[in-house]
């Protein structure tokens, strides 16, 4: 059942199959959303058709839910949500430090890291620091959210009360969320899932038992502690849905992006990694995670970064689970 209107001024920027599953699962929430298109022409065909075609075709969306190709018309609104490629944020998080109004909520659904600031919270700290950055991140493929199956997302604000006013937006859905206390934390684990997928995937091709699976899992899961510790995250980060849950579902889920980058390499398939079609934020992590990890042991992420440069072929990350 939707819940009657929120007043609330709400823009999805993307209008992508996650941009627009996540509209919809705000306009269940009771919300008006306004959703940023790249065209002009996409946004019109939304709203004649009532329709996104393109990503979910044969599906109504829901009356709340109206299309835009003007970003300065959505900066406007009080709580922008960020669904586009991770590629482009640099030039969206400086828009909306100019345009945007001193306390407007950034609540960003983008996973991956920032090749100068690390994390995309440090980012808007440093191009739009009178917003309020939120990270909701979790283990969530656009298609079930779009449908209204159940799903979970983590909610990570430095500032709880800000938090709650985004997790309550989604009342009346079927979205269950937690929270935690740091943006930065919930940035990191999403990205660093991006990465052990590929590693789970590497694992995944050769076909092995239950037994290798959750074995490899399992110390995927303790690595991922580790260095979640080192890099300073909130303790609860791990366990929660963008921790544990989006690692179990990135790296173990057949149409994960990144896993299939370790199936696709383990089984000898050719992938050109820096096509804009078949880019995955693990790739592009690897890098960064190396050089912040310091110290640590991490025989999973050393060996993923050895294949990924082509100095080990996929057979080498076997060698580490006794490391």
């Amino acid at each position: 059942m939707t819940s009657p209107v929120n007043n609330a001024d709400i823009a999805v920027l993307g209008a992508g199959s996650f941009g627009t599953a996540i509209a919809t699962a705000l306009a269940r929430g009771g919300n008006r959303v306004r959703l940023l298109s790249r065209t002009a022409e996409q946004a019109e065909a939304i709203n004649t058709t009532r329709e996104n075609s393109r990503f979910f075709p044969g599906h109504t969306l829901n009356p709340l839910i109206s299309a835009t190709a003007s970003l300065d018309e959505v900066l406007g609104a009080r709580v922008l949500f960020l669904a586009f490629p991770s590629k482009v944020m640099d030039g969206y998080a400086t828009q909306i430090g100019a345009g945007a109004a001193p306390g407007t909520v950034v609540v960003n659904l983008i996973k991956g890291l920032h090749p100068d600031h690390f994390t995309f919270a440090e980012l808007f700290r440093h191009v739009a620091p009178d917003v309020s950055y939120v990270a909701l991140k979790g283990p969530t493929f656009s298609r079930p959210l779009f449908l209204g199956e159940w799903s979970g997302m983590t909610c990570g604000a430095d500032d709880p009360a800000v938090g709650k006013r985004v997790t309550d937006l989604f009342g009346g859905g079927a979205l269950a969320l937690d929270a935690i206390p740091s943006a930065a934390s919930v940035d990191i684990a999403s990205a660093l899932k991006n990465v052990y997928a590929i590693a789970l995937g590497l694992v995944g091709s050769t076909g092995p038992s239950e037994n290798t699976t959750y074995m490899a899992a399992t110390l995927v899961i303790k690595e991922l502690r580790r260095v979640l510790d080192a890099m300073g995250c909130h303790p609860d980060v791990l366990w929660s849905f963008s921790g544990v849950g989006d690692i179990l579902l990135t790296g173990l889920c057949d149409t994960s992006r990144n896993r299939t980058i370790g199936l696709m390499m383990g089984k000898g398939i050719p992938i050109d990694l820096v096509r804009s079609d078949f880019v995955a934020e693990g790739v592009r992590a690897v890098d960064a995670l190396e050089a912040h990890c310091g110290h640590v042991d991490t025989p999973l992420l050393d060996a993923v970064a050895e294949v990924l440069h082509g100095r080990q072929g996929p057979a080498h990350i076997f060698e580490q689970f006794t490391r």
